[in-house]
């Protein structure tokens, strides 16, 4: 593990994509409360940083870079039976969010900072290796991102360290209150049913908490510095 002596808390060392909210949110207060970052240097790059825009992502990090450290929680869903789901206002808008925008983000840094090393994290999703009916898009996207996040790390080793982590529901998050809102109403269900069809589904028979998913993606973050590549699942054992 990489000491308190070796994080500085400058703001241009960490990144947090999606920091103002659920997942990353959390783990922008782990790091203030746990490790002693000092959270009022943190950018809140959701109002300065459009992930789908090559330009933007560009501006940005040439602004505020270099960062040594970077979490990718940005994501988007949108459910939709495969007879009626529109390819362009909902695959490639969510792959554009949940995959293509990380692979932005960690290509534009390696490119205008080729000696810095970073320790990356993306937040993916077990929806990227268990099919889910009506999400066809989210579903695809996540496994997209999965195999960029390998496919980086062995092109980006050694200097650079690239994981995900894979939770499945997390309490808290808007993605979780959209699949709470929309589920029922899209499968028919009560919210009683589509609970109690997801707890059926889980082996700890419930979801994972924000702290717990916010600790797994700064270990992940800060060390082993063996680990590049990999995919921590924290879905319940789903």
């Amino acid at each position: 593990m990489i000491g308190r002596d070796k994080i500085l808390v400058d703001k241009k060392r960490i990144m947090i994509v999606g920091g103002t909210s659920g997942i990353g949110e959390e783990v922008s207060r782990i790091l203030q409360n746990t490790h002693r970052w000092d959270l009022d240097q943190f950018i809140p790059t959701r109002d300065f940083m459009d992930v789908t825009s090559r330009h933007s992502v560009e501006t940005f990090i040439e602004m505020y870079g270099p960062f040594r450290y970077i979490v990718y929680s940005a994501g988007a869903n949108q459910l939709a039976w495969i007879n009626a789901a529109n390819v362009t206002d909902i695959a490639e808008n969510l792959y554009d969010v949940n995959c293509a925008g990380f692979i932005r983000v960690i290509s534009e840094h390696v490119r205008q900072y080729p000696e810095d090393a970073i320790s990356a994290v993306a937040v993916s999703s077990d929806a990227a290796e268990i099919p889910m009916r009506g999400s066809v898009a989210y579903c695809a996207s996540k496994a997209a991102l999965n195999m960029a996040v390998k496919v980086m790390a062995r092109e980006l080793a050694p200097l650079h360290r690239i994981n995900a982590v894979a939770p499945g529901m997390v309490e808290g998050t808007p993605m979780t209150e959209y699949i709470d809102e929309t589920v029922p109403v899209f499968r028919g269900w009560t919210p009683d049913q589509a609970r109690n069809y997801e707890r059926q589904n889980t082996p700890t028979r419930r979801r994972a908490t924000l702290q717990e998913v916010a600790d797994t993606i700064v270990w992940a973050l800060m060390g082993p510095a063996q680990m590049t590549g990999s995919i921590v699942s924290i879905n319940g054992g789903r």
